[in-house]
């Protein structure tokens, strides 16, 4: 008997198997046109992928002039909620795609996503750009956000400024020609946007910022805090000076200002003045019930001017002998006008005996790097976060104010890009023939997260965690997963963390994982994977790879729909019984079905990790458990793309 003859007769003999444990198992070959003639390998045309992920075009301007890049993220809600009357960043959400932009703040690629997202929200941490900022994803697949665009599209909204048409309480004074827009948009903002160095800004964002689990600035860094440390500024040089607006997170409108003494005295509420620098210390992209409340940038320059008491005028040069301190009105921008509302009670002030509970309201700490910037944080109600609004105090002239205030810490810009993914991986065990399509004889929950290295984009490590987490078909089934894309010389070294069984195939000419032989002895036992790579383009490791399981042999492999064989697969059971892929195409592992729908997968990526509503439909067809299933196969993808959401 020739070779090929004594392999078809082994076929014949493994399905006669399944028959006959038919009564109690029900993995049974379901017979297919042809028995084991070879069938017509399905069209290009036909062919429909079963991939519950979209391609989309990301494409990223800040428009940065300074040399630096950043890193953003994008979420598929906002990421940002209130919390104690600030709005922090909500740490509970996972972003669906990161990246870093080139030195000039510009990014171009493209990735995969989840089909069903129609709008994404970009983020970043870095200061001197806007965020979040919600963008609707395009009808050709584009993600785009200009940030220069985005602001004028902003400011198309301004309802333009008005000559003195606002109203402001009696104890505070303005500058000269000082006024403001509905947003609150002083006149006297700079033309040019004033940005320190990226480390710097990084340095304001890690000190000036929530840091939850009820602990306050001063749990963090004692250092700041005591009646000894001053967030006073006190002038030892004539010079100029500037408050330049960085961020707010608070949910409050506020009122920021200033007022300077002589160095040495007491001030009090009624030897000062305060005089207005910026009406609404608000960015530009805060939405409140979707309005637009704010109008600043980062970077927004606001020239201060001396109040010269004695001669009863404003001059531009802050004289030696002075001090400048900081004065906050809760909540008091509306609607244009300055206001005190009962709830928030009087001012807060940098000079902590000036407040009703002595509590010291702003933190000014000296950038180390030269001593012509200071970072100022002010509290406006009782997290003491002091990230309520945060600025920097630009000083003209060098060694012009006493170095007495804390340093501000520094603290290194991120350096790599990192992307997890999540879901489960749902298989059919009899292909090539055609099974119950419940797809839960195996069920795999993966997390796969990819390390880049922030300049060059390249991935040098990737670490996945599999747990099995059910086994609903009666034979024996192996898994494991191959990075099909690369050579195995790309391949630093594999880890691998988990129950005994595991390897790694050397004969492969891409690298093959093995995690376990038998599905039933592992269930709920994690596998954790750390591969060292020898910097690769981040898509030649996108997940979920290429994972597959193989049934009562290690021959049997049952790969994702277009996903190819290893070279251990038994390639002879291509297009036998009901299996119709193209392998001259690249099309594999699908089969024609008749009934509701024309074609049916042997294995699934859901973009999920709840394993319990396919568990619990043994015998169900995956059409009656997701009954948009139909719908979504039929239009190629195109419609009820959220299908699997029961």
């Amino acid at each position: 008997m020739d070779r090929k003859k004594m392999k078809r007769v082994a076929l014949g003999a493994l399905i006669c198997a399944f028959s006959l444990s038919s009564c109690a198992d029900k993995d049974v070959y379901q017979g297919g046109e042809g028995g084991n003639d070879k069938n017509t390998p399905l069209s290009p045309t036909e062919a429909f992928d079963f991939n519950m992920k979209q391609e989309v075009k990301v494409n990223v301007d800040y428009g940065f002039t300074n040399d630096y890049y950043i890193v953003f993220e994008l979420y598929s809600q906002n990421p940002m909620k209130e919390e104690d009357g600030s709005w922090v960043k909500d740490e509970t959400l996972s972003y669906i795609y990161s990246a870093s932009t080139d030195k000039k703040g510009k990014y171009s690629g493209s990735t995969q996503i989840a089909s069903d997202i129609k709008e994404v929200w970009l983020y970043t941490d870095y200061l001197g750009a806007i965020s979040p900022v919600k963008i609707t994803i395009s009808d050709n697949g584009e993600i785009k956000y200009n940030q220069a665009d985005y602001i004028a599209s902003l400011n198309t909204q301004t309802r333009g400024v008005t000559n003195s048409g606002h109203n402001y309480l009696d104890d505070w004074m303005l500058m000269p020609g000082a006024d403001w827009d509905i947003y609150g948009l002083p006149s006297n903002i700079e033309p040019n946007i004033s940005m320190p160095s990226a480390a710097t800004l990084y340095s304001i964002k890690e000190v000036y910022s929530s840091k939850g689990n009820g602990k306050t600035m001063e749990d963090v860094y004692p250092q700041f805090f005591g009646s000894n440390i001053s967030s006073e500024i006190k002038v030892i040089k004539d010079t100029e000076l500037s408050l330049v607006f960085v961020a707010s997170t608070a949910s409050w409108k506020n009122v920021v200002g200033y007022f300077t003494y002589p160095t040495g005295t007491v001030p009090n509420v009624d030897n000062i003045q305060k005089v207005l620098a910026f009406p609404n210390a608000t960015p530009i992209n805060k939405i409140v019930e979707n309005e637009r409340v704010g109008a600043l940038l980062c970077g927004h320059e606001v020239k201060l001017k001396y109040w010269n008491s004695e001669k009863q005028q404003f001059e531009d040069k802050f004289p030696a002998g002075v001090t400048v301190g900081w004065c906050l009105e809760g909540n008091g921008f509306n609607k244009g006008n300055i206001v005190r509302h009962s709830y928030v009670g009087e001012p807060r002030y940098s000079y902590s005996a000036m407040n009703s509970d002595n509590k010291q309201r702003v933190v000014a700490l000296r950038d180390k790097g030269t001593d012509q910037l200071v970072a100022i944080g002010f509290e406006d109600n009782k997290d003491l976060d002091y990230c309520d609004a945060t600025f920097y105090l630009k000083i003209a002239e060098s060694q012009a104010i006493d170095t007495d205030l804390p340093e501000l810490p520094s603290v290194d810009p991120p350096t790599t890009v990192n992307n997890t993914v999540t879901g489960l991986l749902a298989f059919e065990d009899l292909w090539p023939s055609q099974g119950d399509y419940d797809m839960n004889d195996v069920i795999v929950e993966y997390k796969s997260t990819i390390y880049q290295n922030a300049l060059t984009g390249k991935a040098y490590k990737i670490v996945d965690e599999f747990t099995p987490v059910h086994s609903g078909g009666s034979l024996v089934s192996g898994f494991g997963y191959q990075l099909y894309q690369l050579e195995q010389d790309r391949v630093r070294s594999i880890k691998v963390e988990g129950p005994e069984g595991w390897r790694v195939e050397t004969d492969q000419s891409s690298p093959t994982i093995i995690l376990f032989d038998n599905l039933r002895s592992v269930i709920g036992q994690k596998y954790t994977v750390t591969i060292d790579l020898a910097d690769v383009d981040p898509k030649q490791v996108a997940s979920p790879y290429n994972p597959f399981i193989f049934v009562t042999s290690r021959a049997r492999e049952v790969h994702l729909v277009n996903y190819p064989p290893t070279d251990k697969a038994d390639k002879e059971l291509f297009n036998s019984h009901d299996d119709v892929s193209n392998v001259s195409a690249g099309i594999y592992y699908i089969s024609r079905y008749k009934g509701e729908v024309d074609l049916m997968p042997y294995g699934m990526n859901l973009p999920v990790i709840d394993f319990t509503v396919l568990s619990k439909a043994e015998g169900v067809k995956i059409y009656e458990t997701f009954p948009k299933f139909i719908s979504w196969v039929e239009s190629g993808g195109k419609k009820n793309t959220d299908w699997y959401k029961k």
